[in-house]
């Protein structure tokens, strides 16, 4: 009986460990109030333009509940441009509670360019990133399944969200 009860907790322990890191998904704690976001109207070169709306319908078409949709009276914004910091891409959002109001996404060529050796992908990859932090999936999360939220993934050919970033969305809407 003794054996038994430290078999089942040397089982459980093992499980707990090992088994919750394929799924512990990264959350911030706020994310858009609603499951069609709107984006403000943008009009970039081809080079850029093309990518960056094919990224809207990664989103779109990924079965993930939500769906960006480009207006020209949201509040909500998407830059690519030339910016001194050393990010692909940064999502600003304005918070209230646990709900973003608005959020402006820059997506940096200055560090984009230089290091793509496919840019269209580079570029959706990025974007793709980027649109997730406002449905609430934050950065790097602890997962050995492939995720558009992982650093570490390759932005030359991970354009789309995964299985493991559709999910995540998913549960919170």
């Amino acid at each position: 009986m003794k054996r038994k009860f430290l078999m089942s907790i040397m089982l459980f322990s093992a499980i707990a460990m090992f088994g919750s890191t394929i799924y512990a998904a990264t959350f911030l704690t706020y994310g858009y109030p609603s499951t069609t976001i709107p984006i403000r109207t943008y009009n970039y070169a081809a080079a850029w333009q093309t990518p960056m709306d094919t990224s809207l319908t990664n989103w779109n078409n990924a079965g993930a509940k939500v769906k960006f949709t480009k207006t020209s009276n949201s509040p909500n914004t998407i830059t690519a441009g030339n910016f001194n910091n050393t990010a692909y891409g940064v999502n600003y959002a304005s918070v209230s509670g646990s709900q973003v109001v608005s959020f402006r996404i820059e997506l940096n060529a200055s560090t984009i360019t230089p290091d793509a050796t496919n840019l269209s992908n580079f570029i959706q990859s990025v974007f793709v990133h980027e649109l997730g932090h406002s449905i609430w999936l934050g950065d790097n999360p602890t997962t050995s399944s492939p995720s558009i939220m992982s650093y570490s993934r390759n932005r030359n050919s991970m354009t789309q969200p995964q299985t493991f970033d559709i999910n995540n969305v998913k549960s919170k809407y």
